[in-house]
């Protein structure tokens, strides 16, 4: 990975990113591997003029358990958070968000973002997401969002009347719902790896939808 994205696989508790004056930084958070998992993603802007992207892909099956801890704490001006995070739940796989954005007395004309996507692929699976503002100057903007959902059943059709079976529109429409994240990444070769490994991973969690 290059030095200004940062990739975490894993989740731990507390664990912390300082990011300094005029730094621009990505921290994608890649989560495949269907192990419980648990953990908080501190990201401290600790510097002026300061731009950071938090990236997420969860992809939870089986009975997996996820539960994730987000913090974008301002403490200077001018720092901008964007936050934008999504999982594919299949099984009986839960996924338990909670985002934070602070925005600290001195951290005047900060911008900060929040968005939370959950695409739910069984009757059993199940997402908790739970955004949260905690501003404390005046000047700034702050906007946050979460969905939990299914596919779309009109979609869905519509693709299996272009000759596509239940199957093969399923992957398109999840790797779809997906790719909106994963453009973001300011890197051709990290979006081309990442992208083989969930179109692979994808392709076998889909295969006992009927």
């Amino acid at each position: 990975m290059k030095k200004n994205i940062i990739l975490v696989e894993s989740l731990k508790k507390n664990q912390k990113f300082y990011v300094s004056g005029h730094e621009n930084k990505t921290y994608v958070i890649f989560i495949t591997d269907g192990q419980n998992c648990e953990g908080d993603i501190n990201i401290i802007l600790n510097g002026e003029d300061t731009r950071i992207q938090i990236l997420g892909i969860i992809l939870g099956y089986g009975r997996q358990k996820i539960n994730l801890y987000t913090l974008q704490d301002h403490l200077k001006e001018r720092s901008i958070s964007d936050l934008f995070i999504k999982s594919v739940l299949f099984h009986e796989s839960k996924f338990k968000y909670r985002g934070l954005i602070k925005i600290e007395k001195y951290a005047q004309k900060s911008n900060a973002y929040q968005k939370n996507q959950n695409l739910l692929m069984s009757q059993k699976s199940w997402a908790d997401t739970r955004p949260e503002l905690e501003i404390l100057a005046n000047d700034v903007r702050c906007t946050h969002g979460a969905t939990v959902g299914k596919i779309d059943e009109n979609q869905l059709y519509y693709l299996q009347t272009r000759g596509l079976n239940k199957i093969e529109a399923s992957r398109m429409l999840v790797n779809g719902f997906l790719r909106e994240v994963i453009e973001r990444i300011p890197d051709q070769k990290v979006i081309d790896e990442l992208s083989r490994m969930i179109e692979e991973k994808i392709e076998r969690l889909t295969k006992g939808i009927n």
